[in-house]
């Protein structure tokens, strides 16, 4: 079986929820591998997540849907980036332009 493609993922989470779920959804933020509060307001947040693949991008959803109050966690951006194998990269460690 082929070895998985590396992969570098961003996205951006818009976040519902009530005034008083702020403090547990700072908890789930900050216990989060990648997480991180970009904008807030009493009811709304907007999060961005970097990962290496998409299960960490599902984990983090599934964290913040299981905080009290949350309302809804709807991922509103999300970019994929492949990243070179090591056995792909230049010595030197710079990547050459294909001619």
């Amino acid at each position: 079986m082929p070895d998985a493609a590396r992969e570098w993922h961003v996205a951006s989470l818009v976040v519902r929820h009530r005034r008083e779920a702020l403090p547990a959804l700072a908890d789930a933020i900050g216990v989060a591998d990648g997480l991180e509060l970009a904008m807030q307001d009493d009811t709304r947040s907007v999060l961005l997540q970097e990962s290496d693949g998409t299960a960490g991008l599902m984990a983090s959803i599934d964290l913040l849907q299981a905080v009290p109050g949350v309302l809804a966690v709807n991922l509103v951006y999300h970019h994929v980036e492949p990243q070179p194998r090591p056995d792909d990269e230049p010595e030197n460690g710079t990547q050459e332009l294909p001619r």
